[in-house]
């Protein structure tokens, strides 16, 4: 199984002004155009499931509806800690297979024959269990989508193998923006640079994971 972080970010490393900055704020700053959601949409047709914080959805309102190689959507994989409001336009996308990771076993979600619950073990990093989940399933390509926190999981973990990054040309420079990954790491990761693309301001870069052994 393959996970690839799909991202975009600014010159100094943000990926939103505020954490739960919607997708029509973030075209406004900049952090998107067509060809980048293009680019997201192209990485959807041949993903099998989304993996995503309870921000970053709540963010959007709700999953890409994109249809893959297997005539089907991905499954949305959401990491959550207090839980989604079961008025999020998320529920009402019946035809996406949808996962709730959380530590909290008595968290609900509205019930539904493509909503799951998963309750992730202990108070520990809980990548490796989705991870795990994502493998059981049969999945083959899985996108991380974020936000900071989530990306951190992953990489603490040393389960990400690419990042496809759009770096977009503006700097925010506010406290209360989100971060590409939140601090901390126990130990940096490297990148190798595998290839690189632009669209007017916008670079599309991407690289594979160096894990060391």
């Amino acid at each position: 199984m393959r996970i690839i972080n799909v991202m975009a970010a600014s010159l100094d490393g943000k990926i939103a002004g505020h954490s739960l900055e919607s997708d029509r704020e973030r075209r406004d700053y900049g952090f998107t155009n067509k060809a980048d959601q293009e680019f997201v949409r192209h990485q959807l047709t041949t993903a099998d499931a989304v993996v995503t914080g309870a921000n970053s959805l709540r963010a959007s309102q709700g999953a890409w509806q994109v249809l893959n190689h297997k005539d089907r959507f991905a499954t949305w994989v959401v990491l959550s800690r207090s839980g989604l409001d079961h008025s999020l336009r998320f529920w009402a996308q019946d035809q996406v297979d949808k996962w709730i990771v959380t530590p909290d076993v008595s968290m609900s979600i509205p019930a539904g024959p493509r909503n799951r619950l998963l309750v992730s073990p202990g108070d520990g990093n809980p990548a490796p269990f989705v991870v795990r989940q994502l493998k059981d399933a049969g999945y083959q390509k899985v996108l991380l989508f974020g936000g900071g926190d989530v990306n951190r999981l992953f990489y603490e973990a040393g389960l990400v193998d690419e990042l496809c990054l759009t770096l977009c040309p503006l700097m925010l420079g506010t406290p209360g923006a989100s971060n590409l990954l939140t601090p901390p790491l126990s130990r940096p990761v490297h990148f190798r640079l595998e290839s690189s693309n632009r669209d007017g301001d916008l670079l599309f870069l991407n690289y594979t994971v160096h894990k060391l052994p």
